[in-house]
């Protein structure tokens, strides 16, 4: 008997450490209600409200007005005030932000089922869905700011005004969650160039010394390449984030009629001919995008963007 009792509570004694173990590993086990974590709320406008852990009513208004700025400058660049594209229902986000990054590995995987191993995330959602609440969940850096703020902000509009249909829609090589996307994943060329290109380009204008001094390393990327930037295959922070910015930044100076045309694909959510618009393309504009690289110079100004800068994200998903 006492044998018994011993292998019982021996048992026991494995099974309650083991789930010590897990514990220790998953801190999104019980925790609070993210109404009670982000408790704050504070309206900017229609189109946007913050709901946060830490903000102080102060950094609430600069947060205001910097990605009010930001999406007047994406309006005047595109021409796109209240005209979204078809069936996209998401005309308000919502900026989810906890007040650390310990703060943020601790919620948000259980509050928005999303992983955390990022800067943060822009969730699209479904937005032809009545509903619909299109979401940005990130946190606050040491110093206050808000780590990736206008990069994401960028990506809510670009998705309302500028791609049809949802995140799983557009071009790109992500199966990850919270989307989840089928697979296989479509052939190339995709979209991550573009839509992390431009969220890099209107955040930052032209003020982003990091990927200008890319830009002059001798291992640069030709163009036709870069349209080939995933974020699973060709990928890595660099690639998707700092060349896709140098990518968008070139089109927007040097080639803004043939975007156009490509945005009106987009736009209507006619991928194939998108896709055959850059095919069309090729290495035609390679040479040129070389030169290029060599001309820009940190602080040179080019036309329709002001610097209001993002910290770079890692190379995951940013929807």
């Amino acid at each position: 008997m006492h044998l018994i009792q011993r292998i019982l509570a021996l048992l026991v004694a494995t099974w309650l450490a083991g789930c010590a173990s897990i514990a220790s590993k998953s801190p999104e086990i019980g925790t609070a209600p993210v109404e009670q974590v982000l408790s704050r709320q504070h309206r900017c406008s229609a189109s946007l409200t913050l709901r946060s852990q830490a903000l102080l009513p102060a950094q609430e208004a600069a947060i205001c007005q910097d990605l009010a700025a930001i999406e007047q400058r994406f309006h005047q660049l595109f021409q796109t005030a209240g005209k979204p594209v078809a069936h996209d229902l998401n005309d308000s986000l919502r900026a989810n932000i906890y007040a650390s990054s310990d703060a943020f590995k601790r919620h948000a995987g259980a509050h928005f089922n999303m992983p955390t191993n990022n800067g943060g995330m822009y969730l699209e959602g479904l937005p032809d869905r009545p509903g619909n609440q299109a979401e940005f969940v990130a946190n606050q850096n040491k110093d206050g700011s808000v780590l990736n703020l206008g990069h994401e902000f960028v990506h809510y509009l670009d998705g309302r005004y500028n791609l049809y249909g949802d995140f799983c829609a557009n071009l790109h090589d992500s199966h990850d969650a919270p989307e989840n996307c089928p697979k296989p994943a479509p052939l190339t060329p995709y979209l991550v160039w573009w839509t992390e290109g431009i969220a890099e380009y209107i955040s930052r204008g032209d003020k982003n010394p990091k990927a200008v001094a890319l830009a002059l390393d001798e291992k640069r990327y030709a163009l036709s390449d870069l349209f080939d930037t995933g974020y699973i295959s060709n990928g890595g922070s660099p690639r998707v984030y700092s060349w896709g910015y140098l990518a968008v930044r070139f089109m927007m100076e040097r080639h803004r009629a043939e975007l156009e045309q490509m945005l009106s694909f987009t736009r209507r959510g006619d991928y194939p001919r998108y896709q055959a618009l850059l095919r069309g393309w090729g290495s035609r504009f390679d040479g040129e995008f070389s030169e290029w690289l060599q001309q820009i110079q940190p602080g040179a100004t080019s036309a329709g963007t002001a610097g209001a800068g993002a910290d770079n994200a890692q190379a995951k998903p940013a929807h």
